[in-house]
């Protein structure tokens, strides 16, 4: 039956040929070997178109996930939208409550910066110390008249005393011993210079201060810190509504340290 069948084969093949080219010569037809029938029976096979073709497990495998991920995104967007157009008043509000939250710390961020750039340490600084003035070379000089107190007796040795006895009486002596009582009150004059190298003063006071922090090493690092505030506010000041910000000088580059 397979003879027959390569056979038929074979002669609708040649009629085919001589019905598409009539003048061409004729053929010899040549009986064919089994191995020429099996290869004219694959050839007329593979012409044939093939149905019923089946997609491999992977491909099927693939083919449903990607309709399980599409059903779950459709499904997805679908609650989030029905979601925004259900809450979208309080969406709404919150929105405006978030834009308003953000301004006003935005804006007391940049007013704290400016005060700790503008800001002065006012205050006063109690000092209770002693000050020893041992080698400072310090020397009170001291030129003025003073009346003084004994406060205990003193004896005088004068020699050539003139002494006033009263009514026009007086009375010369050229050697006279006296003792001047404790209590006695005596006017003299004082001319001198006192060292105070052995002297040490105790120092109690209250100092007040007040230093510009832009005067200080601070300064420098506000400044920084303002420009680092306006950097990041800046692309945002349009969305929050505030005043345009001016631009700040680049962040430097970071540098990594290199470690040994």
């Amino acid at each position: 039956m397979a003879d027959t069948q390569t056979r038929r084969a074979a002669s609708d093949l040649q009629s085919s040929n001589t019905s598409s080219a009539p003048l061409a010569p004729r053929q010899r037809s040549t009986p064919l070997s089994g191995r020429s029938r099996h290869q004219t029976q694959a050839q007329a096979d593979s012409g044939r178109p093939q149905r019923g073709s089946r997609l491999t497990p992977f491909w099927k495998a693939l083919i449903i996930t990607s309709f399980v991920i599409n059903i779950v995104l459709l499904t997805v967007v679908l609650l989030l939208a029905g979601f925004i157009i259900q809450w979208r008043q309080q969406i709404a509000s919150t929105a405006v409550l978030g834009q308003g939250f953000a301004v006003d710390n935005v804006a007391e961020l940049r007013s704290i910066v400016a005060g700790l750039q503008g800001a002065t340490i006012r205050t006063t600084i109690p000092l209770d110390q002693p000050l020893p003035l041992k080698d400072a070379g310090v020397v009170v000089p001291v030129d003025q008249q003073t009346t003084v107190t004994l406060v205990e007796p003193v004896p005088l040795q004068l020699s050539g005393a003139d002494i006033d006895l009263g009514n026009g009486n007086r009375l010369r002596a050229n050697n006279i011993r006296l003792t001047l009582p404790a209590g006695t009150p005596l006017r003299i004059a004082l001319k001198m210079d006192i060292p105070l190298d052995d002297v040490t003063i105790p120092v109690r006071l209250n100092v007040p201060v007040e230093i510009p922090l832009k005067d200080t090493e601070l300064g420098p690092q506000f400044q920084r810190l303002g420009w680092l505030v306006d950097r990041l506010v800046g692309p945002l000041a349009p969305v929050l509504g505030l005043d345009p910000i001016p631009p700040a000088p680049p962040a430097p580059r970071y540098q990594p340290s290199q470690q040994p």
